[in-house]
């Protein structure tokens, strides 16, 4: 019988902390090195495997809340918002919004979005956006071109936010990584397209300009999203400016920026990949049409 204490975990986390080994990834990690050839999983497996996995997320519980899934993203409620991991799907199993958002039950999601049709609509399509994001990006994996790079940077940036906005109390600090999702993502569909990925900083290039970036995706890759992108975009807050001093934005604005420029990531990768839950949503009965991000 392999021994091991809460001494040896902890000694094991801080070397996989220097390793960079991910958070959601240690206890499993843990198991193996310490059972070595012990290490056994399913019916008839090593039941130390369970042990040291419990061991390791009692010791640091975030090692469950940490598991990134398919990807992360978000669902708001006015200005509630909920961080939300995309879980793996294996097989054909169909997945209905309030599972996929964490919910219990049907009742609990209905609950939280206070009973209202148009609000639980546009949870519906958050989910559908998040689902055609990751799922999209993962089918055009495969290699290492600057359009992925800058599609993982767009979806760091987006679980940055995702994280941030749940709970906390200045919202300014939150807005560069909103902007940045934008901005990647939309270049990443143009590289994915053709484009140099040093262009966007030439003489004459888009740079940090959404607008122009905006209007050149439409014009070289367009899809219907486009005039919903471009409402979005002329929400957005001066994005150099806002590094320096406060946008005057209040929480509300943020939240609804942030699920805008979530839609606008997953309609980048949907005119490359061939996912798109949000399409069949979007005609006929509830939840569509798809509720605007902004009032009037």
């Amino acid at each position: 019988m392999t021994t091991w204490t809460l001494d040896t975990l902890r000694a094991l986390d801080l070397k996989y902390a220097k390793e960079g080994v991910h958070m959601h990834q240690r206890p499993f990690r843990a198991a193996t090195e310490i059972l070595g050839s012990a290490f056994s999983m399913g019916v008839g497996g090593n039941p130390e495997v369970q042990k040291i996995m419990a061991g390791y997320e009692a010791m640091i519980p975030e090692v469950k809340s940490s598991w990134p899934g398919m990807g992360v993203g978000l669902a708001a409620v006015v200005d509630q918002v909920r961080k939300v991991t995309v879980p793996v799907v294996f097989g054909e199993r169909a997945l209905e919004p309030w599972s996929a958002l964490g919910f219990p039950s049907q009742e609990a999601w209905w609950s939280w979005c206070r009973e209202d049709e148009r609000i639980a609509a546009g949870t519906a399509f958050a989910f559908a956006d998040l689902l055609d994001l990751t799922y999209g990006l993962d089918d055009l994996r495969g290699g290492n071109g600057g359009d992925l790079e800058l599609w993982k940077m767009a979806t760091s940036n987006l679980a940055d936010a995702a994280n941030t906005l749940p709970t906390t109390f200045s919202v300014d600090s939150v807005l560069q990584p909103i902007c940045l999702v934008a901005e990647l993502s939309m270049k990443a569909a143009l590289v994915r397209k053709g484009a140099d990925p040093t262009s966007f900083g030439k003489k004459g290039g888009e740079g940090h300009d959404l607008a122009k970036l905006s209007a050149r995706l439409a014009t070289e890759e367009p899809h219907r999203d486009d005039p919903l992108i471009s409402a979005i975009i002329a929400r957005m807050p001066p994005y150099v400016g806002s590094r320096y001093k406060p946008a005057g934005l209040v929480r509300l604005d943020a939240v609804r920026l942030a699920a805008g420029v979530q839609f606008i990531a997953a309609s980048t990768v949907r005119r490359f990949s061939e996912r798109d839950f949000a399409a069949p949503m979007e005609t006929g009965d509830w939840p569509a049409p798809r509720p605007p991000f902004f009032d009037s």
